[in-house]
C-alpha cells in the first residue's frame, strides 16, 4: 500500500559511481559486494570515517538491517540526496542503520518523514520503545562505565584512533591526522546521540496520557531520557484533572478497538520506575568479579517487575562507587523515601550525602535534611544503613545516631564509632560523647548493657582523666611538684608519662574539657563497670553479650567463713590492675556516686563504692595502715551501717584490727580521740553477720564485744515487745468480741419474746375462727330442718 504513495523500492538500484581520485571500498552485505565512495560518505557517517582511515579495500557488514537493498537506498540518500522510503516496514531498519553507520542525516530523514508525523499516539509509543535502547547505547554518559570495564579486555586488540589492516593489525597514523579524525568522529557520535535523545523525548511528549505508561519498556533509555520521562510523568500528574482521569479508561477501550493495543504488560509509578533505572545502571557499573553485571538480554517484563519490587542485593549496594551514585542523583529525586527497602535506603542516603556533604552550605539544597530523615526511618531495619555510620570512610555523621538512640542497634553502632576514639580529634570526641552518648543514650536500657558495660568505656574514662593530668603537667622548663624542671619538649607528649591520652590531644582548655567529660562518664558508668574494678568485660557486640573468657582477675574478696578464728589481723591481697591503681581515678570522684547511692539504696552503688574503698586501702597498704583521721573519712563515705555483705564486713574488720594494733604499738599515734573514732568505726559494722570466732582477737576492743552482745539480745527484746503488743491487741479484740456477743444475746432475747407474743396471738386468732365457724354451723342447721318439714307437708 505504501508503494502507491511513495513509489517502488530501489531493490534494483545500482551503486553511485565513485568520483575520480576518491577512495573506493567494497561493502559486502549478504555476500553481495557494493563499491562505494568512502571519501564522500565519511563526511556524514562515523562508520565510513573509520573505514576511510584504514588501508582495507573491502569491509563486510554482517546482518545489516534491511539487507543490501536498504543499504543502496541509504547510499543514494547520502550521495545523490534521494529521499528515503519510510513506511511501517522500513522505519525500524532505517533507525537501526542510522545508529550502526553513525549517520545523523539518515536519522533526521527518518524522524522528519511524513510517515513519522502521521503516526497515532499508540504507534508513537511503539516507536518510542524501539528507539529508547539506541539512546542508552549511544549516550556518552551510559558508555562511560562500559568503556572502563572493557578497557582491559580490548587492550591490544583495537585502537579508536588506529587503522584496520588486511591482517587485522593496526596501522599508526600521523598525530595531527589522527587528532582530526578523532574530532570528526566525536562530532558525528555526539550529534547522533543528541538527535536520538531529542527524538525520543519529542515522541514521549506527544503521547496521550493513556499511552504514556512507565514500565520496563521505557526503562531501557539513557539516564537523561529516563530522568526526562519521570519529569514528564510528574507534569502529567500535576496537570491531569478529575474529568480526564475519569474518562481515561473509556479512551483506552476506544483506542484498543481502533488501534493496536499497548504492548506494555506492567505499569509502574515514578518511584518504581526510578528504582529500576538506578538498578540497571548499578548492575552495569558493577565489577565483573562480583558477578552482578546486568545481562545483555533484556529480561521479561514480569521478571523485571518482580525485581523492581524487592530490595537491592547487598553485594550490589556495597560495590557501588561514588562516581556511579553521583551520576544517578537526578533519578533519586523521584524516589519515595517511605517506600524504600533498607538496602535501597542506604544507597539513597549515600547519594544525597554526595550531593550535599555534612557541614556544607545549606543553600545548595535540602539533601542533607532528606538524608537524615531517611536514615532515621531505615536505621533499625537495615544493616547497611547502620554500617554507614561506622564503616571507613563513614558517609553518615556519628551525630545522627542521636536521632535513633531508642534502638538497640544504635548502641552497637556508637560502640563501633567510639572504638576509634584515639584517631579522633579531641573536639570531635568531646562533641560525640557530650551531644550523643551522655545527652541521648543514657536514658535507654540498652545503652547500659551495650555501651557502658564495655571495656571501651573504661579506656575512654582513662584517656579523658589522663588528659586532665596531662594538662596539669609542668611545661618545658617549669618546675614540678618536686621542684625539678621538666625536660619534655611539650607537656604530656611522652608516651611513658601519659600512655592513655593520645598524643594529638593537645590544648589546655580542650584537655580540661576532656577531664570533665571523663568525670561525667565515670559517674554514668560506675555501676555498669562494677566500680571500674578488675573484672571480665562482656563482648557487647555479640548477640548474647556474655562475658568473655579473659584472664582478667577479679578482686578476690575475703570470705566471712575463711579462717574464722584469727588472732592477728589478716592482709587481703590485691589482684589485677585498674584505673584506681594508676591514680587516674581518685576517691574524690567517688563522693557524688556514693551520695546518689544513699538516696537510692536499692541500687548497687554503695556496694561497689565499698569495694573501691577497701581496694584503695589494701592497695596503699605497705606495712602501715591508713591514718585514723583519713580512715574515718573513708568510713563515713562507705556508709557501713547500711552494709549487709558479710565478705566486705570481714575485710573491713580485718583492716580495723590492724589499724587498732598499729595504734596501740609503742610509738603509735594513740590518742583518746583516735581510739574513740576507731570504736565508732567498729560499731558501724554489722558484726552480727559474722561468726563469733572472727571477733576472738585481742585487737577487737571489749566495748565492741559488749555492743555485739547487746545487738544479739536486741532481737529477743524486740520479739518480746512485739509479742506483748500482739497480746494486748488480742485482748482488745476479745473485749470487742465479748461486747458484740452481749449485743447479739440481747437481740436474741428480744426476738424470742416477740416470738412468744406472736404465738399467743396466733392461738387466740385460731380460737376465734373456730368459734365463728361453730356458730355458723349452728345457724345453718335449724333452717335446714324447717325446709325438710315443709317438703313433707306438701307431699302429704
Amino acid at each position: 500500500m505504501f508503494s502507491l504513495f511513495f513509489g517502488a523500492s530501489g531493490d534494483g538500484r545500482g551503486a553511485p559511481p565513485v568520483a575520480e581520485g576518491h577512495k573506493a571500498v567494497k561493502i559486502v552485505i549478504d555476500e553481495e559486494p557494493l563499491e562505494v565512495d568512502v571519501d564522500l560518505l565519511s563526511e556524514v557517517s562515523g562508520f565510513f570515517l573509520q573505514v576511510q582511515s584504514t588501508d582495507s579495500k573491502e569491509c563486510p557488514l554482517v546482518d545489516f538491517p534491511g539487507g543490501s537493498s536498504r543499504f543502496r537506498d541509504i547510499v543514494g540518500l547520502l550521495i545523490e540526496k534521494e529521499s528515503l522510503l519510510v513506511n511501517d516496514d522500513t522505519v525500524l531498519d532505517l533507525i537501526e542503520a542510522a545508529w550502526l553507520l553513525e549517520c545523523p542525516k539518515i536519522f533526521d530523514e527518518v524522524m522528519g518523514s511524513p510517515f513519522v508525523h502521521s503516526l497515532s499516539s499508540r504507534r508513537r509509543a511503539e516507536l518510542l520503545e524501539h528507539l529508547l535502547p539506541f539512546t542508552a547505547a549511544s549516550s556518552p554518559a551510559e558508555a562511560e562505565h562500559a568503556a572502563t570495564h572493557a578497557e582491559e579486555a580490548n587492550k591490544g586488540h583495537e585502537d579508536a584512533l588506529g587503522n584496520w589492516g588486511d591482517s587485522g593489525a593496526t596501522v599508526p597514523s600521523a598525530p595531527a591526522k589522527a587528532c582530526e579524525e578523532f574530532l570528526r568522529l566525536f562530532n558525528l557520535e555526539t550529534s547522533m546521540w543528541q538527535r536520538t535523545e531529542r527524538a525520543a523525548l519529542d515522541l514521549a511528549a506527544d503521547l496521550d496520557s493513556g499511552d504514556f505508561v512507565l514500565g520496563p519498556r521505557l526503562a531501557t533509555g539513557s539516564l537523561r531520557v529516563c530522568a526526562e520521562l519521570l519529569r514528564l510523568q510528574r507534569l502529567r500528574e500535576e496537570e491531569s484533572g478529575f474529568v480526564s482521569s475519569a474518562l481515561q479508561p473509556v479512551s483506552a477501550i476506544w483506542k484498543n478497538l481502533t488501534d493496536k493495543p499497548l504492548r506494555a504488560k506492567v505499569t509502574w509509578d515514578s518511584h518504581l520506575f526510578a528504582l529500576r533505572c538506578i538498578r540497571r545502571r548499578l548492575a552495569a557499573a558493577a565489577p565483573a568479579s562480583a558477578g552482578l553485571r546486568a545481562s545483555a538480554e533484556v529480561a521479561g517484563e514480569l521478571r523485571e517487575d518482580e525485581e523492581a519490587r524487592v530490595d537491592l542485593p547487598e553485594e550490589l549496594c556495597e560495590s557501588s562507587v561514588d562516581r556511579t551514585l553521583l551520576s544517578l542523583a537526578e533519578l533519586v529525586a523521584y524516589v519515595d523515601l517511605d517506600r524504600l527497602f533498607p538496602n535501597w535506603s542506604a544507597l539513597v542516603i549515600r547519594t544525597l550525602l554526595l550531593l550535599q556533604p555534612p557541614g556544607s552550605d545549606t543553600s545548595s539544597g535540602n539533601h542533607l535534611a532528606i538524608a537524615r530523615q531517611a536514615f532515621r526511618k531505615a536505621f533499625a531495619r537495615g544493616i547497611l544503613v547502620q554500617k554507614l555510620v561506622w564503616c571507613q570512610p563513614a558517609p553518615v555523621p556519628a551525630a545522627w545516631l542521636a536521632d535513633v538512640a531508642k534502638h538497640p542497634e544504635a548502641s552497637k553502632a556508637l560502640l563501633r564509632v567510639l572504638g576509634r576514639f584515639r584517631e579522633m580529634s579531641a573536639v570531635e570526641f568531646c562533641d560525640l560523647v557530650e551531644g550523643v552518648l551522655l545527652a541521648e543514650f543514657l536514658r535507654w536500657k540498652h545503652c547500659v548493657e551495650v555501651l557502658l558495660s564495655s571495656e571501651l568505656v573504661n579506656d575512654m574514662v582513662g584517656a579523658c582523666l589522663d588528659a586532665g593530668r596531662k594538662a596539669r603537667a609542668p611545661r618545658d622548663g617549669e618546675k614540678n611538684d618536686t621542684g625539678r624542671r621538666s625536660n619534655s619538649k611539650r607537656a604530656g607528649e611522652l608516651p611513658s608519662e601519659h600512655p592513655r591520652c593520645p598524643l594529638h590531644w593537645a590544648g589546655q582548655h580542650v584537655l580540661f574539657r576532656l577531664e570533665a567529660i571523663g568525670q561525667r562518664l565515670f559517674a554514668a558508668a560506675f555501676v555498669a563497670q562494677e566500680g571500674f574494678l578488675p573484672h571480665a568485660w562482656p563482648d557487647c557486640l555479640a548477640e548474647d553479650s556474655k562475658p568473655r573468657n579473659t584472664k582478667a582477675a577479679k578482686q578476690q574478696s575475703m570470705a566471712a567463713e575463711d579462717d574464722p578464728c584469727c588472732l592477728e589481723p589478716k592482709i587481703v591481697p590485691v589482684h589485677g590492675s585498674c584505673l584506681w591503681d594508676e591514680g587516674l581515678l581518685t576517691i574524690a570522684l567517688l563522693s557524688p556516686s556514693m551520695a546518689e547511692g544513699r538516696s537510692s539504696p536499692e541500687k548497687p552503688i554503695l556496694h561497689y563504692g565499698r569495694r573501691v574503698i577497701l581496694r584503695h586501702l589494701w592497695h596503699s597498704h605497705s606495712g602501715s595502715y591508713c591514718e585514723v583521721a583519713r580512715l574515718r573519712q573513708l568510713w563515713d563515705l562507705a556508709c557501713w551501717s547500711l552494709c549487709e555483705d558479710a565478705q566486705l564486713i570481714r575485710e573491713a574488720l580485718e583492716y580495723l584490727k590492724g589499724t587498732y594494733r598499729e595504734l596501740l604499738q609503742p610509738g603509735g599515734a594513740w590518742s583518746a580521740i583516735h581510739e574513740e573514732w576507731l570504736f565508732q568505726m567498729f560499731l558501724a559494722l554489722d558484726l552480727s553477720v559474722l561468726p563469733v570466732q572472727a571477733l576472738q582477737s585481742p585487737w577487737v576492743p571489749a566495748q565492741v564485744q559488749a555492743v555485739r552482745l547487746l545487738v544479739q539480745t536486741q532481737p529477743a527484746e524486740q520479739f518480746n515487745e512485739e509479742l506483748q503488743t500482739e497480746v494486748a491487741s488480742a485482748a482488745e479484740s476479745l473485749k470487742t468480741m465479748n461486747f458484740q456477743c452481749s449485743k447479739l444475746t440481747n437481740k436474741l432475747n428480744i426476738v424470742e419474746q416477740r416470738t412468744v407474743m406472736n404465738k399467743s396471738q396466733i392461738s387466740e386468732a385460731m380460737l376465734a375462727i373456730e368459734d365463728h365457724q361453730r356458730r355458723k354451723r349452728e345457724v345453718e342447721k335449724p333452717s335446714g330442718r324447717r325446709a325438710s318439714a315443709g317438703g313433707e307437708t306438701a307431699v302429704a
